[in-house]
């Protein structure tokens, strides 16, 4: 008779492998995905373009293995505690379309109150690094009221948070060693598709870096109109928003997991 343990172990690499296929799909649709939006060159409607698809295909790939977990999710509207961190990394194009929408949707009067919340972050967080925990509240400068005010086209980082106890997000919101247990399929999703469209972006000769949205939003509203068109020209002026290291990061741990488990991803 196997031991429990051996059994265990099985439904371990069972489980990882799972997860390993829903994140290698999701990667090569991210960055399938970028590829076809960047055919024709990098050009703003092209690159905000490639956000908004990869954000539809991990909406359409979300609403699968949503439907596999039970209990439900604890996340519902207004439930604003995720929303009030630093360290919401997002991909270029990600944010350039959410300044974009912004600019376009907004009246004048909402983005003077998003710029100053935007400072407001921005103040928050001097001194230090957006990636450190803190137990302090940092709120977005998109929250408005509890709710995130663009939130049709907020980041993939976004779309795959999730949580299974509402009492642990509050706890999280005081304590940052608090932990918040999630339906990890889903950031899967959201994870690999990141990790896909930035490494296409980089073949592309495209900024892939990840950067913190409460910071570029601080950097883009300060700096008026033409801040779109010259970070896809190349400026540099997100370098201080900016997380290098993320996508590089996760994707040698997930292929180190692949290996462990006997699952050999594609090449980057």
């Amino acid at each position: 008779m196997r031991r429990l343990n051996d059994v265990s172990g099985d439904i371990d690499r069972i489980a990882q492998k799972q997860r390993l296929d829903v994140f290698l799909a999701s990667r090569d649709a991210g960055n399938t995905l970028t590829r076809d939006s960047l055919k024709a060159g990098i050009r703003l409607e092209a690159v905000i373009g490639a956000a908004a698809d990869v954000s539809q295909y991990a909406d359409e790939a979300i609403a699968i293995v949503k439907d596999e977990y039970r209990p439900a999710l604890h996340c519902k509207e207004r439930c604003s505690y995720c929303c009030c961190k630093p360290g919401v990394l997002t991909l270029v194009p990600e944010f350039l379309r959410i300044l974009d929408h912004v600019r376009s949707t907004f009246s004048a009067d909402a983005i003077s109150a998003l710029a100053a919340r935007a400072r407001r972050y921005a103040s928050q967080i001097e001194g230090r690094s957006f990636d450190d925990p803190t137990d302090e509240s940092v709120p977005c400068p998109l929250l408005v009221d509890g709710r995130c005010s663009i939130y049709e086209i907020r980041p993939l980082v976004c779309r795959g948070y999730n949580s299974t106890s509402v009492d642990a997000c509050r706890r999280a919101h005081e304590d940052a060693d608090e932990l918040v247990p999630i339906f990890s399929v889903i950031k899967d999703v959201t994870d690999g598709a990141t990790v896909g469209a930035a490494q296409q972006l980089k073949t592309a000769g495209f900024n892939d870096s990840l950067v913190d949205l409460g910071s570029a939003l601080n950097v883009a509203l300060a700096a008026g109109d033409g801040f779109s068109a010259a970070v896809i020209e190349g400026g540099r002026a997100l370098v201080p928003a900016e997380n290098s290291s993320w996508v590089a990061n996760l994707w040698a741990r997930v292929r180190e997991t692949a290996r462990q488990v006997g699952v050999e991803p594609s090449r980057a």
